[in-house]
């Protein structure tokens, strides 16, 4: 193979143009190479490889000791006496320039990428031959020698490829009548990972299909054993139907795989579309709009783009990503998916049972059970199809992170309020309220032009009062438009009095207090606490030393307390120690502080009227 390659599944060692380099220095050196290694292609920071390589607490020479150990790879892994051209600086940082393949460890995921697919299109043989030859990369335990925290988790990652890879042998080969030569090799790798159920159910269903019906049931009980007596757990759902398979003497266990059917190739596949219909009156966000199509339609990189929208309850994320996945559904002409994860709700949706949702839709007739096993059936059926996946609501990174597909021409958008962290995030679009000119064009889509014509003032005041936020807009345009002849003003005034500001703004199932309530409830009782106080005792602009006065706290607490509301999508900032509310975030708060107040005088011991009275007057806000 022309250029570099590596090795890193055994000792590393590195190539050029075919012919093994020398040793490559000292661990501290190959764990440096190491980090642009597995991030190749990608630019690394200095702060990334130190924190690689010694975690958090690195030594005081630790830039100087990755410079040098940068200089002198970039010897050994040049030619002719020239330093190597494919290690280059970026910032304070480096980049490897080398293709993926380049690295074994990526040729093995890639194999197993291949195999899933040769397996769901039926060809089991094929799929047998592609684990074989990538099992034969691995030349012991990965990157030995190598020392730092990224090398071993990196480690334990290689470890757990190829077990898996093992896995899926295995259960071709059960698939394939091959039975008896599994056994004692499950046997040994079930003793040696004891709590991996995949295993012990491999081995049952090996025991099973060779006639040894009473040995499978006793590998079930010996599992079940192991678990409740270590850990208090009962075996998972898998094996637990497995078993119970097994009493009933189901005779598929011993005579066909248990994969889904293959999907058919052509005209004849299904095409899922599952968008939501667009909004009729969609409003406003024209860059924003621009921005997303351009995200969502530009040439496949390495990786598929994954668009966020983020903001506080009722900003129109989920209006807005149903806009623009419409307006682009001609760049996915292989389906789009869709899917309301209910992040901010009580029962959010499991990853597992949304993956089997999709599955459905993708014409799979059997979902396997478990959640790895779904996701890599998932990312099988979706590689080198051209899909669009909108998540709506997500409550967290987790929930998420299975449901990404892992081929480039593949596109998800995800609304979530809070902002998530942990995800490979092409873009995080961050939605602020509406301008008074877009708040006036939604409500008079509703209620008419002519309506707006006739009170100016009074529709630029009902704008005002709902803060610019398409939530309220919509709910106040519903309750107007079944009113015609209210004149704008008498609305003006129920909303006027800020006590009845958030109730009034419902209507239907739509409301602006049950858009607010779950993350409110979701704040741990400190924010909870501040976010009130902060909501009766700051003006419009909230400081950072403002902040502290109120919450009697010292800068640095006040400032973790803003930043944690800025994440929970209850406050804004645009410059770094400026923070501000949306108005009806600050009467949705001041109402849960007049409800705080009036429940600790219930609690109190009783008082006069008059005292009860003079306290309440002292400490609601007006």
């Amino acid at each position: 193979m022309p250029g570099l390659g590596f090795d890193v599944l055994g000792e590393v060692r590195a190539y050029r143009d075919g012919t093994e380099l020398p040793r490559l220095g000292a661990p501290q050196q190959q764990s440096t190479l190491l980090v642009l290694l597995l991030l190749a292609g990608h630019a690394v920071s200095m702060s990334q490889l130190v924190r690689a390589l010694w975690g958090e607490e690195p030594p005081a020479a630790a830039v100087r000791s990755i410079r040098t150990h940068i200089w002198r790879l970039r010897g050994l892994l040049g030619s002719d006496g020239a330093p190597a051209r494919e290690l280059v600086s970026v910032g304070d940082g480096y980049r490897l320039d080398i293709d993926a393949s380049a690295v074994d460890a990526n040729r093995a995921e890639s194999a197993l990428k291949k195999a899933a697919r040769l397996r769901l299109a039926g060809q089991s043989d094929a799929a047998g031959d592609t684990l074989d030859e990538a099992l034969q990369l691995w030349r012991g335990d990965p990157l030995a020698g190598v020392p730092g925290p990224f090398a071993e988790r990196q480690r334990d990652r290689l470890s757990e490829l190829r077990l898996t890879m093992v896995e899926e042998h295995l259960e071709l080969d059960i698939a394939r009548g091959r039975h008896q030569m599994t056994i004692l090799r499950l046997r040994e790798l079930a003793d040696a990972y004891p709590l991996r159920e995949r295993l012990h159910g491999l081995l049952m269903r090996a025991l099973y299909a060779a006639g040894r019906q009473a040995d499978a049931l006793a590998v079930f009980g010996a599992t079940r054993t192991l678990l409740v007596e270590e850990y208090g757990l009962e075996p998972g759902p898998q094996l637990t139907e497995l078993h119970q398979r097994i009493l009933q003497g189901d005779l598929r266990l011993a005579t066909v795989t248990e994969t889904a059917a293959p999907v058919p190739p052509g005209p004849d596949r299904l095409v899922p579309a599952q968008l939501p219909p667009d909004l009729p009156d969609f409003t406003g966000r024209r860059s924003e709009v621009d921005e997303l199509c351009e995200l969502l339609t530009r040439s496949p990189g390495s990786a598929p783009p994954v668009v966020s929208l983020t903001g506080m309850s009722g900003m129109g994320k989920s209006a807005l990503a149903v806009h623009v996945a419409h307006r682009v559904r001609e760049a996915y002409p292989d389906g789009q998916l869709f899917c309301g994860l209910r992040g901010t709700g009580d029962r959010p949706a499991r990853s597992g049972e949304v993956l089997a949702g999709f599955l459905s839709a993708l014409g799979v007739d059997a979902v396997p059970a478990g959640t790895a096993a779904r996701c890599r059936m998932f990312r099988s059926l979706l590689d080198g199809r051209k899909m669009l996946l909108v998540l709506d609501d997500a409550r967290d990174a987790d929930q998420v992170r299975d449901l990404l597909p892992g081929s480039p021409s593949c596109a998800v958008l995800v609304t979530h309020r809070a902002r998530l962290a942990g995800l490979p995030l092409s873009r995080q679009l961050g939605l602020r309220a509406f301008g008074p000119h877009d708040s006036l064009e939604l409500l008079g889509r509703t209620l008419g032009r002519q309506r707006i014509d006739r009170e100016p003032a009074q529709a630029s005041l009902l704008a005002d009062a709902c803060g610019g936020l398409p939530l309220a807009l919509r709910i106040l345009a519903s309750r107007l438009a079944a009113r015609p002849d209210w004149p704008l003003a008498a609305m003006g005034e129920r909303l006027g009095d800020e006590r009845r500001t958030v109730a009034e703004l419902q209507v239907g199932g739509l409301a602006v207090r049950g858009a607010l309530e779950p993350g409110y409830r979701r704040l741990p009782p400190v924010q909870a606490r501040a976010l009130r106080l902060l909501a009766t005792g700051t003006s419009e602009r909230i400081t950072v030393s403002a902040a502290a006065a109120v919450l009697h706290a010292d800068r640095f607490e006040a400032e973790d307390v803003l930043e944690a509301l800025v994440d929970a999508a209850l406050l804004e900032t645009s410059t770094p120690g400026s923070y501000t509310m949306h108005p009806l975030v600050r009467c949705f708060a001041r109402h849960h502080a007049r409800a705080e107040a009036a429940a600790k005088l219930r609690t109190a011991p009783a008082v006069s009227p008059a005292s009860r009275r003079a306290g309440l007057a002292t400490i609601l806000p007006k």
